[in-house]
C-alpha cells in the first residue's frame, strides 16, 4: 500500500481543478520547481485566486471577456473538495485561496458572499474580519 504525501495530494488536486476548468491551467507548468515538486500554494495564491476573482468581477460588472471562466463552478468544485476532508487540500484552499481573496472595499470582495457552506465556514476561520 502506498501512502500519498501532502505534496502529491496537493498536485492531484490542482491537476483535477485544471482538468475541470482548463482556463486555470494555462500556466500550470510554471509552478513546478523540478519534475516532481509542484508549488500548489504558489499556484493557487497567484494564478487561481486572481483568475477566479477576475471572472467574478467581469461577470457582475457585465464585462465581456474572451474566455469566460465558470467562477461559480470553480467555487462549487472547491466546496466539494473541502467536504472530502483532505487536510492538505483544505490547507491550500484556506491559506492560498480564501485568505487571498480581496479585502473589504477592494474590487471583487463580493465574491465572499457567494461562498457555499464549507468555503464560507473556512473563510470565517482564516479571515474572521472579512
Amino acid at each position: 500500500m502506498s501512502v500519498v504525501t501532502d505534496a502529491q495530494a496537493e498536485e492531484c488536486f490542482a491537476l483535477d481543478l485544471v482538468e475541470n476548468f482548463p482556463p486555470l491551467g494555462e500556466n500550470i507548468d510554471f509552478y513546478y520547481d523540478g519534475p516532481e515538486d509542484f508549488l500548489a500554494h504558489v499556484f493557487f495564491g497567484i494564478e487561481v485566486t486572481r483568475e477566479i476573482v477576475a471572472a467574478y468581477a467581469a461577470d457582475i460588472n457585465g464585462v465581456p471577456i474572451e474566455r469566460r471562466l465558470d467562477w461559480r463552478g470553480v467555487l462549487g468544485f472547491l466546496n466539494r473538495r473541502l467536504r472530502s476532508g483532505d487536510r492538505a487540500v483544505g490547507a491550500v484552499i484556506g491559506t492560498s485561496f480564501l485568505f487571498q481573496l480581496p479585502m473589504p472595499g477592494q474590487e471583487g470582495h463580493g465574491i465572499v458572499n457567494e461562498l457555499d457552506d464549507e468555503l464560507a465556514r473556512l473563510f470565517e476561520v482564516v479571515r474572521p474580519n472579512g
